[in-house]
């Protein structure tokens, strides 16, 4: 198997997981009443408007989130492999003292699979851009109030007062 190619694509896979992580951690914090120690200096002089706008904007990219991993998820079974075959097939490219009995059919099927992934990625990501610029904050003031909110108790309060 041609196993750093087979890496460099799963390292696309994994940046996709961190666009998920940013846009549903307000969640996560919410849920788990996490704080994070302040690393650095962040803003937290937000408009009520903005903290709004973020609050929408988050819920639009989870569910933008949500619908392309459905799409992901689709697209390794339409190559004729199951979600746990291709996850197998994974981390035996990650880890390679996992043992893997893996079929040329497989590896086709997985890098197959991985390519349209990428695809699929590549517009998620587009997606969810575009969700958070159509509540009306730029995707940059969108990053800002993250931290703040991965931050700031007190703005965590205050962004959830406007979650759904």
């Amino acid at each position: 198997m041609k196993k750093e190619s087979l890496r460099k694509n799963l390292l696309k896979v994994f940046s996709l997981f961190i666009v998920v992580s940013i846009a549903t951690s307000f969640v996560c914090a919410q849920q788990q009443h996490m704080q994070q120690p302040a690393q650095q200096e962040i803003e937290t002089d937000f408009s009520d408007n903005e903290l709004e706008k973020f609050a929408e904007a988050a819920q639009e990219a989870q569910m933008v989130q949500q619908e392309n991993q459905q799409e992901m998820m689709q697209a390794i079974e339409d190559e004729g492999i199951t979600v746990q075959e291709f996850n197998q097939i994974f981390e035996a490219t990650q880890n390679p003292e996992v043992d893997a009995d893996i079929t040329p059919e497989q590896e086709q099927a997985f890098n197959t699979a991985m390519q349209k992934i990428n695809e699929l990625q590549h517009e998620g990501d587009e997606s969810i851009i575009e969700a958070i610029e159509d509540t009306g904050l730029t995707f940059e003031k969108y990053e800002q109030i993250m931290n703040a909110y991965r931050q700031d108790p007190e703005i965590q309060e205050r962004v959830n007062q406007y979650l759904h």
